[in-house]
């Protein structure tokens, strides 16, 4: 074997782009033992293939290039097991976030799903439904910059021109996988009962206009002040605002 080699035949050897060596030059963590002034060809001994291994492994570890930088700048033994057990500890950590993030996103897409199979009635219905959890988040503007907003349906809050919104946590299951700092944000109720059901379809905009319909739709029936709307379709699934669909739910006042 050759005693140095290009930046060409390295990349060769590991399968990776020249580009990529050459970024680890600029950050030190891989400098080429000889570098021609002239042409700026980069040369390197064979035994930097070692170094680049680790670097390489470390990668894959999930270290940051400058966590690497570090740790090769100090490597011993006890270090080296010292700094895996800490990653092996984040990577544990992670694997649970993202396992809890996959939960949550089937959760949700059978939520869709058995909603969609409900179909969408033209007219007024009356649906039952026990005690309801979600999580309130506030004002329109609140909503996006709120973690559960990406994870769970939107549900509002209409009573004439006021609205608030939060998180609906539509199964049981949902409070488990909530993050403990959101728990301790409190979990607010829907009330159970019978509940004057309709459906919006479109632009959020428009929706004061299928409230209305629904609310005359209900006769002689005495409801509540309150408006609740359920996202079922949104920009998360479909960009033509068309085609977004909203439930509203209005309950009996027994």
């Amino acid at each position: 074997m050759k005693e140095y080699m290009t930046i060409g035949e390295i990349a060769a050897i590991f399968n990776m782009d020249v580009q990529l060596l050459r970024h680890y030059d600029a950050k030190g963590l891989l400098v080429p033992a000889q570098r021609n002034e002239e042409t700026g060809w980069r040369m390197y001994r064979f035994d930097q293939i070692y170094r680049l291994a680790t670097i390489r492994y470390l990668r894959k570890l999930g270290y940051s290039l400058h966590k690497i930088d570090v740790f090769l700048r100090a490597q011993d033994m006890s270090g080296t097991i010292r700094t895996l057990q800490e990653q092996s500890a984040l990577l544990r950590r992670k694997t649970d976030e993202l396992l809890r993030t996959d939960r949550i996103i089937q959760g949700k897409l059978e939520f869709i799903q058995r909603e969609m199979r409900k179909g969408t009635a033209k007219e007024p219905f009356i649906r039952s439904f026990p005690e309801r959890n979600y999580v309130p988040i506030g004002a329109e503007t609140a909503l996006f910059t709120h973690e559960l907003f990406y994870f769970y349906p939107t549900v509002g809050f209409y009573n004439g021109e006021a609205k608030q919104f939060g998180a609906y946590l539509y199964d049981d299951t949902c409070n488990l996988d909530l993050s403990d700092e959101l728990k301790a944000a409190g979990i607010s109720k829907i009330p159970a009962g019978r509940y004057l059901c309709g459906y919006h379809a479109g632009v959020y905009a428009d929706i004061h206009q299928s409230i209305d319909a629904l609310l005359k739709g209900g006769g002689n029936l005495q409801m509540d002040h309150t408006v609740v709307t359920i996202n079922i379709v949104d920009q998360f699934l479909e960009a033509n605002q068309s085609s977004y669909l909203t439930e509203l739910q209005i309950r009996i006042l027994e």
